[in-house]
């Protein structure tokens, strides 16, 4: 299910989401972005991950609309693996730069946007339109690799950054 009704509520969703996370980065100085928030992960490897769930969110899509059967979430995890998956996904980008990352994540970024751009209400809105989306609608998981990430990632990063202050 979707919170949303409209392909526009959805896109001014994550225009919302992703300029509040912006101004948040915004404040935080490169050199801080490498410190640990929570749980092991900086700034970077919350961009980095946010990036690869896009970029999955990506392939399952263009592959559905080519008929292809996608492995979601992954050829090596199921639903119910979600831990190791961004185990695997944190060790891939762990040792890359910011600045790589950084461009990554607004490259990805710019690439969901301009996807949901061409979907239409009927594939965003109706239950099973692609099999990988199971008894969700594909707005849902729109909203998940875009939205919602970037809502998760800045709560986690502004209650850092103000213990920080």
């Amino acid at each position: 299910m979707s919170r949303f009704t409209t392909k526009q509520e959805l896109l001014d969703d994550i225009l919302k989401e992703r300029r509040k996370l912006e101004k948040l980065l915004g404040d935080i100085p490169d050199s801080q972005k490498t410190i640990e928030v929570i749980d092991g992960m900086s700034v970077k490897d919350f961009l980095a991950h946010r990036t690869e769930w896009g970029r999955m969110m990506i392939r399952w899509y263009t592959e559905a609309k080519a008929g292809i059967k996608s492995a979601v979430p992954s050829d090596k995890y199921k639903w119910n693996q979600l831990n190791a998956l961004n185990a695997e996904i944190y060790a891939q980008f762990k040792d890359r730069p910011l600045s790589e990352i950084t461009e990554q994540y607004n490259k990805v970024h710019d690439e969901l946007y301009q996807l949901i751009e061409t979907t239409t209400e009927e594939e965003l809105f109706t239950k099973k339109f692609y099999d990988f989306t199971g008894t969700s609608v594909l707005a849902a998981y729109f909203n998940s690799s875009t939205a919602a990430h970037y809502r998760s990632a800045a709560k986690h990063i502004r209650k850092w950054w103000k213990a920080q202050q």
